[in-house]
């Protein structure tokens, strides 16, 4: 792998600092930043070295010789930033869902294309071991058809967390829990199922004092081959506190993973139940596979470092990113779908190029 200098783009943000604990395990050096918010104090962000700290990016990218960015700006800019790093040749790893809409993502994709440098948007769930087995049994024909899937992202309370922040702000960022936390499982449904979600009906509430955006989300979703869903998210739980599943249910077998755990932080142990309903697990038709973490620094700990490694792989010229901007897309296009559905109480096909 080769040594690289990081520009990191948005010090005021949640993931900032896991980011940064991230690199520090990787050959690479954040040679610099950039935080374009006046109040933000840089200073407090434990994991960046004495670098220089810039107002802009452009600004940065002018002083700094670099290979890559890592941006962590609300959505309303981050399509943006991409061009301007793009222009400059220079790498981006970008925090999802890499704008606000399909719509502005399509908008990017359109003005970038035929550029060289490489774009990863920040999906690391995808690297998981347990969905990496999933994958798996899902080729092997484990599930048989899908019929059905559960998924719920159940997080603490907005009181507290700092509603402050852009990520509660409408306009920084078009929505709330679905699109920061909902999101994650959105994505891995789209890798897990390998069928596109084509209809969704939601129904989302701002229930909490001075935040205009959702704090809880119920979607229903039907798939290209007829598999039925939901997902649920909601701020409802205390300080610190976790509820999450991942459920798949097919004709010849069923699977229930619970992701995250009570407190989630990267350690202790994450387990997969499986039942087989076809008769080849005759013997053993419950099994369940525990996944020991092995503590590590950073967001996702070691799975989280793997898909950032894959990403500095891509930059290599190895492969492609593994999540491209055109798979944000796809995601995007059935977030417009939720929050249309929404506003109208109605289910909404979501199409996709070439429908």
């Amino acid at each position: 792998m080769t040594e690289r200098a990081i520009g990191y783009v948005g010090l005021d943000h949640h993931h900032a600092e896991p980011y940064l604990r991230t690199l520090e395990t990787l050959p690479v050096t954040v040679t610099s930043a950039c935080e374009p918010n006046p109040d933000f104090d840089a200073s407090s962000v434990g994991a960046l070295d004495d670098v220089p700290v810039y107002d802009g990016l452009e600004e940065l990218l002018a002083a700094e010789p670099l290979d890559a960015v890592f941006l962590t700006l609300p959505n309303r800019e981050t399509p943006a930033a991409i061009e301007r790093a793009v222009a400059a040749d220079v790498d981006v790893y970008t925090e999802k869902p890499a704008a606000r809409t399909a719509a502005e993502l399509e908008a990017l994709l359109e003005r970038i294309r035929g550029a060289d440098a490489t774009v990863c948007v920040s999906y690391p769930w995808q690297s998981h071991p347990i969905t990496t087995e999933l994958e798996t049994l899902r080729e092997e024909g484990f599930f048989g058809d899908v019929r059905a899937f559960d998924v719920r992202y159940v997080a603490s309370q907005l009181a507290y967390r700092d509603t402050s922040h852009f990520i509660f702000d409408e306009d920084a960022s078009r929505g709330g829990i679905l699109q920061w936390l909902g999101i994650h499982w959105l994505q891995l449904l789209t890798v897990l199922l390998e069928e596109p979600i084509t209809r969704v009906n939601a129904h989302m509430v701002a229930g909490t004092d001075g935040v205009e955006v959702e704090d809880a989300a119920t979607l229903q979703l039907e798939t290209s081959a007829g598999a039925l869903g939901t997902l649920h998210c909601g701020y409802y739980l205390g300080e610190g506190l976790y509820d999450t599943r991942i459920d798949v249910y097919g004709t010849d077998g069923r699977s229930s993973w619970d992701p995250m755990g009570r407190e989630f932080d990267f350690g202790g142990e994450t387990s997969l139940e499986l039942d087989d309903a076809s008769g080849d697990w005759a013997s053993t038709p419950h099994r369940t596979i525990i996944h020991e973490y092995d503590p590590a620094p950073g967001y996702g700990g070691l799975w989280g470092r793997a898909f950032v490694e894959a990403f500095l792989d891509a930059c290599d010229g190895e492969g492609e990113p593994p999540v491209t901007l055109e798979d944000a897309l796809v995601v995007l296009r059935v977030l417009d779908a939720a929050y249309e559905s929404a506003k109208t109480d109605e289910w909404i096909d979501i199409e996709y190029d070439g429908n």
